[in-house]
């Protein structure tokens, strides 16, 4: 049967966690050198993603489009390893965070997003290494929510929280060396009519864990593929014959 792990239990083997690249939606705005930040909070019983370079903005025309209403938006992937062996997490509750909007009369602050995927890769011939290199994959999404802030005339950094309606677990981490594990975190915000505001949004993720048992963690998701990836380095003429068949216009 599966049990709530012990806060500082759950601390003490989670520490062990880093990220090792992050891989952003947006080179320009929300980059993954200086524009992303996802990090594990104190205890482990949070993660925050930060992007403090976006910012609400007004939208041009473009194409039929009158323009006039503003947006903000971003997404960032965070790879990590060293998961521990037999527990697993999931989203409890958010906390978003804008950077000080300024909002008029004519400025509804109508729409403000969030969802973070999870995912999990698996090299099925790692031992010892060969070409092709085939993964199982399987992903599910922990956290979608999109809520109204209904906010006008507002002049002021601005922070919503909500608990997470579907709450869903993350795979149960057996440890596995072969394995890569991936989160996508996105946000966005939307107004009717305008409105601008300095950068600095993020999101604050409520984290509970548990023990479990875990005997394959690509048995797991809402999304399972298998065979996911073939890489052919060596199949240099079937190789060619591919690119050809994609892109007969460089033969």
């Amino acid at each position: 049967m599966r049990s709530l792990l012990p806060i500082l239990i759950a601390s003490a083997v989670v520490e062990a966690i880093h990220s090792v690249s992050v891989v952003s939606s947006n080179a320009y705005t929300c980059n993954p050198v200086s524009g992303i930040d996802i990090a594990f909070g104190p205890g482990d019983q949070s993660i925050s993603a930060n992007f403090p370079p976006i910012a609400l903005a007004v939208e041009f025309p473009a194409h039929g489009y009158p323009g006039g209403n503003s947006s903000v938006g971003c997404g960032g992937t965070v790879e990590f390893e060293d998961f521990p062996s037999g527990v697993r997490f999931a989203i409890s509750d958010i906390t978003w965070r804008t950077g000080k909007l300024n909002l008029t009369k004519n400025n509804l602050f109508y729409s403000l997003t969030a969802k973070v995927d999870f995912a999990v890769e698996h090299n099925t011939n790692t031992y010892p290494i060969h070409y092709p290199v085939v993964k199982d994959y399987a992903s599910a999404t922990l956290l979608n929510m999109n809520v109204n802030p209904a906010l006008s005339d507002y002049h002021d950094v601005y922070e919503h929280s909500a608990k997470n309606p579907n709450i869903y677990w993350s795979t149960c981490f057996n440890g596995w060396g072969a394995n890569v594990t991936k989160m996508t975190f996105e946000i966005s915000g939307k107004t009717d009519g305008g409105g601008t505001s300095e950068p600095g949004w993020g999101m604050d993720l409520g984290l509970v864990w548990e023990s479990c048992y875990a005997p394959n963690e690509t048995n797991w998701g809402q999304k399972v593929i298998r065979g996911w990836e073939s890489c052919s380095y060596r199949e240099t003429n079937a190789t060619k014959k591919r690119s050809k068949q994609l892109y007969p216009m460089l033969d």
